[in-house]
Parts: structure tokens; sequence; C-alpha cells
């Protein structure tokens, strides 16, 4: 058949560079008919210029170029006849037109296809199982995998006054270049509001705002930061942002998006983390392998909750065995979730790509890509019990070591027993087991799941107490007369370390990573054996290449790719290998991508704006030396951050900087030449996110509750919980005390998102949301306007008002100070007066919190 569907565009035209040289004889159309010409002169330019797309997997236009068989059905190739040839014909366009391939790139060079046209002529000679592929990416050469220089700070005397920080001097050099100046500095009753947002995500209270702006301590403003980095609504603020990074929900998504009662300890571990200024490297290290790193801190199995932060198929995993190819498929893609999590996360790279092939732009292979699977190919997400204190945690390691080498004594004797043939001591020891099971479930909080036939409670110790004495006396007939004594000091000495066990608190759940699980239909625990691994053909999962053992991406220098782990290494080690990788100085991603983070946060905008791709497809930095500097101070500490890896001392070298504190003025000249202000000639205008949002209405409404930590409160009614569990928002009472707390603590939906917060912008917790967006549409208008939550709140807030005073003038004074930190201008105040005297203090508390001061920061 004739081929005659156009050839869609070859992403790799850009990507490559040929590396063949091709002379003149490729015109003569013998030249090509041998198998060594086609290798050195036809293959190159179908690999570099046409396989990228149009392979066995992407198949575009239909077409693949892998093999021969695929070519010949295709029809696009009439050996012996390149006029006919409808692949000649789409490369080798008109004099007077382009080419139609490859697509929106560069056309073949005239040697290039001269050279396919002699192949052609010659009969398209195709060795025997030749298969083409596409040329792995090599080049490392790309300014985020390089190492780490730090670059000495810009010297500019001329503007010593405006520099408060090396942040500024380089800032300062890069606006002169492009021909901009800094704006001029914020005032203080705009700075205390953006600082207050930045790093708690709370508007400073009134007198807060009046006592700052009254303070004439030349350290006042940095007094503030070290006052605000120092709360624990700090740990709130950032927590959230990491959240979104790492997409934390609370069910787990997919068709039947069940809950997850127990994913809380993860954020508020990562609350405590951010409040404790966790150095950065342990702070990593702690979310991959702190059960393996920190045994004597068992806390920190809640960290490992990062693992399983992410959507998870209920379906595919509990209702579908591992021997059919769907729950194979579940499978692969919840290793590729924890894959991808990690590598986004830490290093701001897109190793997801090579699942399919090989990464197109930057040097990823698959085999680096299923060394990443192999890293978590032990590890399922599951419920884990762990003891938010220490100290019991100590104690109940001790007193399970006791019990262990009890319950392998009474294994001995059990040995000896069997030797004694006893149908009834037989019996006796088989419901032994039964009840001691029973008992331990009873004990232990990790698999919610009671047998409703089971006995419970003191029935099973009764039961168990009276099998074990019966068990002794049989023996005592059976066995030597010194045999029973033992076995009852045995038996005394379970039951005391189980009432040992029984007085601790009983251990928090955690869903995280786990290994050793009860088993639950198809989802069955790996007791720490991981599953073989090998790259799939086009990421199919019934198409296996090679095997694969746990390793990582390869980057310049000497940081290996793959973990030389010994033959007896345990699951945990993997994790560990990959922690230690990332965390390693010599990981020049790592670093770039936190200091990245963070300072999109304060900024509005990161150095690089694509702050989870570092690669070739992301942006390119604006300040390139910039970045490296503060990388290099943050992972090492120096005269700027003194603690190595102190996110609070990035943050303080970020907001005290004098780029930070510039105004948002607008200026057309300078907007003319950077009218996205990459450059950070002003400060910019953001929209506060929707918790902010919530949280400040809350606030100032009176109603804010801020107990900290916990299961998370739900702002929706749970119907339906059989199957698939239905949020019902429009049935919950904006009046219920327990959803007043931070929008942090909100329980996660993953199918149902919160309709009001979805409104305003809310993280979509199944997707890693590196940057929110920010739009403006009439919806979120008319949700701040008329959402039952705002109309009541605005009730509360003009309640709140009339306790105060009773002059309608002073509760407006009052309201314009409590939303916006600042009095009322005459206008405004004359205009709020009348509306509240005509629709009432609730309907004019309501016009305050939709204005646009109320929800972006200056």
């Amino acid at each position: 058949m004739n081929y005659l569907r156009p050839i869609s565009r070859c992403l790799l035209s850009i990507a490559f560079t040929l590396g063949v040289l091709v002379d003149g004889s490729a015109g003569d159309e013998g030249s090509a008919g041998d198998e060594g010409s086609f290798r050195e002169l036809v293959a190159p330019v179908l690999q570099a210029r046409c396989i990228g797309c149009h392979n066995g997997g992407d198949r575009k236009g239909e077409l693949s170029l892998e093999t021969w068989d695929t070519i010949e059905q295709s029809g696009v190739v009439q050996p012996g006849d390149p006029d006919s040839s409808t692949l000649l014909e789409m490369i080798s366009g008109q004099p007077d037109a382009e080419p139609a391939m490859p697509k929106d790139a560069d056309r073949l060079a005239a040697a290039e296809v001269a050279a396919i046209r002699a192949w052609i002529a010659a009969g398209a000679n195709w060795p025997d199982g030749f298969v083409l592929k596409a040329p792995e990416v090599t080049d490392t050469d790309w300014w985020s995998l390089l190492p780490i220089k730090k670059p000495a700070v810009p010297q500019i005397e001329s503007a010593a006054a405006w520099i408060d920080s090396p942040i500024d001097a380089f800032v300062l050099r890069k606006l002169r270049e492009k021909g901009l100046a800094p704006s001029v500095a914020a005032d203080g009753r705009t700075l205390v509001r953006r600082l207050y947002y930045d790093l708690v995500g709370l508007p400073p209270s009134p007198a807060e705002v009046e006592a700052f702006v009254a303070d004439d301590d030349p350290q006042a403003y940095e007094k503030l930061v070290d006052r605000l980095l120092a709360s624990p609504h700090y740990g709130e603020r950032w927590a959230r942002h990491w959240l979104d990074v790492v997409h934390y929900g609370d069910t787990h998504g997919y068709d039947k998006d069940k809950l997850r009662p127990n994913a809380w300890p993860y954020r508020d571990y990562v609350i405590r983390a951010w409040n404790d200024d966790t150095p950065y490297g342990q702070f990593v290290k702690e979310q991959l392998a702190g059960d393996v790193l920190f045994p004597n801190q068992p806390q920190l199995i809640a960290a490992t909750g990062f693992i399983a932060a992410g959507p998870w198929d209920f379906i595919g995993h509990v209702e579908v065995p591992a021997t059919k190819i769907d729950g194979r498929i579940a499978r692969n893609l919840d290793r590729d979730d924890m894959v991808v999590n990690t590598i986004h996360t830490f290093c701001s790279v897109t190793a997801g790509c090579a699942r399919c092939h090989n990464h197109k732009f930057d040097p990823i292979t698959q085999e680096d890509y299923y060394s990443l699977q192999a890293v978590f190919a032990a590890v399922g997400r599951y419920d884990r019990p762990f003891d938010a204190d220490a100290e019991t945690g100590r104690k109940r390691a001790v007193i399970a070591e006791r019990k262990a080498n009890i319950v392998a004594r009474r294994a001995e004797l059990t040995e000896q027993a069997k030797r004694v043939k006893s149908p009834e001591l037989t019996n006796v020891d088989r419901r032994i087991a039964e009840l001691d099971a029973q008992r331990l479930e009873q004990m232990s909080p990790s698999n919610g799941f009671h047998s409703q036939f089971a006995p419970t409670g003191d029935t099973v110790k009764e039961e168990l107490a009276a099998a074990r004495e019966t068990r002794t006396t049989l023996l005592a007939k059976l066995i030597s007369p010194g045999f029973p004594a033992e076995v009852a000091r045995i038996e005394a000495d379970l039951q005391q370390v189980d009432a040992e066990l029984e007085k601790l608190p009983k251990p928090q759940l955690v869903y995280a990573a786990a290994t050793h699980f009860k088993p639950e239909g198809g989802h069955q625990p790996s007791s720490g054996e991981p599953l073989p691994i090998f790259v799939l053909q086009r990421g199919l999962i019934d198409q296996h290449l090679q095997s694969v053992g746990p390793g990582t991406l390869r980057l310049p220098g000497d940081l290996p790719a793959r973990f030389a782990l010994p033959a007896d290494h345990t699951e945990g080690d993997r994790r560990v290998a990959l922690a230690n990788w990332i965390t390693n100085r010599q990981n020049p991603l790592t670093w770039r991508s936190i200091v990245n983070r963070i300072w999109q946060y304060h900024f509005g905008r990161g150095i690089v704006g694509s702050p989870n791709d570092l690669g070739r497809m992301g942006q390119q930095p604006s300040h390139p030396e910039l970045l490296d500097w503060l990388a290099a101070e943050f992972r090492d500490g120096g005269d700027s951050i003194e603690k190595p890896q102190s996110i609070k001392g990035l943050h303080k070298l970020l907001v005290t900087s004098s780029t930070y504190r510039q105004t948002v003025s607008h200026d057309d000249t300078y907007a003319t030449i950077d009218s996205g202000n990459q450059y950070y000639w002003r400060a910019s205008r953001r929209r506060l996110e929707a918790e902010a949002i919530r949280d400040t209405v809350l606030q100032v409404a009176g109603k804010l509750e801020r107990q900290m930590y916990g299961p998370g409160f739900r702002d929706f009614v749970l119907e339906q919980t059989a199957h698939s569990p239905q949020f019902v928002y429009e049935k919950h009472d904006p009046d219920d005390t327990a959803s007043h707390r931070r929008s942090v603590y909100r329980f996660l939906p993953r199918s149902q998102p919160q309709p009001f917060m979805e409104t305003l912008d809310c993280a979509d917790p199944s997707q890693q949301v590196a940057k929110r967006d920010e739009t403006l549409t009439p919806l979120s208008a008319l949700a701040l306007l008329n959402n039952r939550f705002m109309v009541r709140m605005a009730e509360h807030f003009a309640a709140r008002l009339e306790t105060t005073s009773a002059d309608r003038g002073q509760q407006i004074d009052r309201a314009m100070h409590l939303a916006l930190g600042r009095p009322p201008q005459p206008g405004e105040h004359s205009a709020l007066i009348a509306h509240a005297q005509e629709h009432g203090l609730p309907s004019a508390c309501r016009v305050i919190m939709n204005l646009n001061e109320f929800v972006f920061v200056d």
C-alpha cells in the first residue's frame, strides 16, 4: 500500500547533531547498496532525524522505521524505485518548497537525501535482524548537571547603599546589563504584611502593624524576621508548599478513592521538620529512609509517608492480583509514582519520561529509570505503627526483644514436645497458636481488622490461659518431671511481657512505605524481598529486556549511577543508597532545586521558571551565577548562611535583601524591557493562595482555631462509604468549630476537591504542583462574595466589630485595620459606612473581604 499520511514532527531533530560525514559519493546510486554503506550513510540519518518519532512506541503518522518489516508494511519505501517511494518524497521537497519532513525542523542536507535515494535505488538493503533505535542522549554538558562552582560576589561600589546582601549585587548587575534599575523600598505597612504572609501565612494584627511602623530600631525588620521564623505557624505555612510538591492527599484517588485516615502523621512530620529547621540533607534522608537510618527515632517512620504520599490504585492492587496483567501494570505505575515523586521533588528532573523510551532531551536512559524503580521494588503502601515518643519506642523495642527470646526458647521446647506422639497435645498447641494470634491482633493497631467470629477482650485471655495450663499438664505426663516447670515459667514470662506491652501507649499509625503488613486481597507484603525489575520495551509490562539492579541517574563527575551493594543487602539499603546519592555534595541538582523553590515562593517566580524541570525542556535560569552562589552558600554554609543547609537561614538571607523589600511600583519604560519582571526590578504583586485566604477570613472573623497537629478536619459530609465515598461539601455546616483550624489541616480528597478552594486555585493532590496557578475569573469573585463560608464568616466578623464599639465609624475603621492592616481612606470610610447603614454591617464586611487588597499582597 502507499503511505500517504504526513510524517509528523521529528522531535530529535533539534536534540541531536549528526556525527556522520557524508561525501559526494553518496550521490552514486550503487554506493549505498551494500550493508556497510547502509550502516555508515543511511542508518545514522534515519536514527538522528526520524526514529525519535517514527518508532515502535510512538508510531507518529502510523509509521515505524525500527525494522524492515514495519517499513515494508507501511509501503513508504519501494526497493529499486526511489521516485515511487513516499519516504523520499517527504524528505526531498520541491525546488521552491520546503520538504514535509522533518516537520518544523531544518531540512535534511542534500548529501543525506542523496544517500537515502541511492540506498532505495540499490534495492533498500536492510541487514537481517537490524533494529534502528533512537540514539541515547549522553551529552551532560548542561548547566544544571555541571558541578556547582561558587562565583565571586559582584563588586558594585557605586550602589553600596542599596546592596544589603550578596543577592542584591547579583541582581543589580543583571539589572544594569538590561538597562533597568531597582525600585525604591516599600513602606513599613506593606513590608510587615508581605513578611507575615510569606513566613507564617497569616496577616499581622493591627497592634503588630502599628508596633512595627513605630519602631525606629535599625534592627526592627531583622528582629521581626527572626520572630516570625521562630513562630510555630511558620512550619504550617511552609509545610503547605512542600505538600503541594509531593502531591500529598488523604485519600487514594483513582476509581474508588478510599480514605487514608492515617496519612496525616506525615503532614505533621513536615510541619515539625520545618519548625525545627532540620538540615535539608537530613530532611531528604528522613523521608526516603528515616526508618532505616535512624532506628532509635521511631517517630521518623512517619517521614516515609513521603514515599506513599501520591495516589494509589486500590482496585489494581487489592481487587486485581499481581498474576494478572492489570495487576502488574498497577504495581509498575505505583513504583513509577515513587520514582517520579522522588526525582522531581529533590532533583527537579523529569526522569519519568524514560519509562517507555530513553529520554529524548536529557541524558536519562530507560536503564536509569528502571534502576530507580528497583530502589522501590520491595516497597508497598500501608498503615505502619510507630511511636511518636522516642522513649516509648525504646522501651517497646527492649520488651519486644525479651519476648522474642522467650518465644525462641518456647520453640525449642516445642521441638522436644514434637518427639512425643500425642494427638491431644497437638490439638492444644494448635488452639494456643490460634488464640495467641488473636491476642496479638488485639494489641496491634496495624491491621484495623478483627474477625467478627473471634473472641475478644478478656474471653481470649481466659481461654488462652486455660489452654496453656492444659498443655503444661499434658507435658508433665508425657515428658520429664522438670519440663513442666520450665514451660510454666515461659508461659508466665510471656504473660508478663504482654502485660508490659499493654501498659505502653498504643503506637500511632502512618500511611507510609511498608514491607510488612497484613495481606489485603491482591495487596501482598514483600517482607523485604525486592521484586526483579526489568527494562520494559516501550514500557510494555510483558516486554522484558535486561534485568537491572538499584541505581539512579548519571551525572558528570565521580558520583556513581549504580549502587554497589553487597549480595545480602536489605530493602532499606537501597533507599539509603538513593538518599545518600541525592544529598551528596557533588549532586548539583539537589542544591539548585531547593534554593530555586524557596526563591520562587518569596519572589513569585523562580530563578529557573520551571521548578520541577531543570533539564533541557525546562527554562534557563535568569541569574545563573546567583543560583549557583545560593546553592553553594546553602549547601556548605558561609558568611550569609552560618548553619549549612538551614532553610530558615536561606529565608532570612532572601527576605532581608533589598531585592525582596522593593515596592511593586510600575514603570512603563522598564515594563517594555522586562514585562514579566524576571530580572526583579520591582516586587511582584501576588494573589494569596486559597489556604491563606481562608485562614485570613477565619482570623478577621475571630474564629480561627490555633490547634496544631493531629487528624485533619473534614469540611464535607461523607456518604456512600461502602464502595466509593462521596464528599458532600454543601451539607457541611460552616459554623462547625472543628473546621475552623488552619487550612493545612484540611482533609484532602483527591476525586472531589472542595469547590470553594478549587475555585481559588488550590493544589490538586493528585498532581505534583511545583507552582500554583493564579487565575482571575468571575467564579472566584462570586465564590468570595456568595459562598456560605464567606457569608457566615462576614456575619461573625460583624459580630466581632459590634463587641468592640457601637459607633459605625469606629467599626469600619477597626474592620479595615483587621483586614488590611491600615486605616480606611476618607472616601472608603464614608462609602462603607453608607453601605453598612443601608445593607447592614455583615454586608459591609463582605465588601471588605472582597477587595483586591484583601486577597493580594504588595
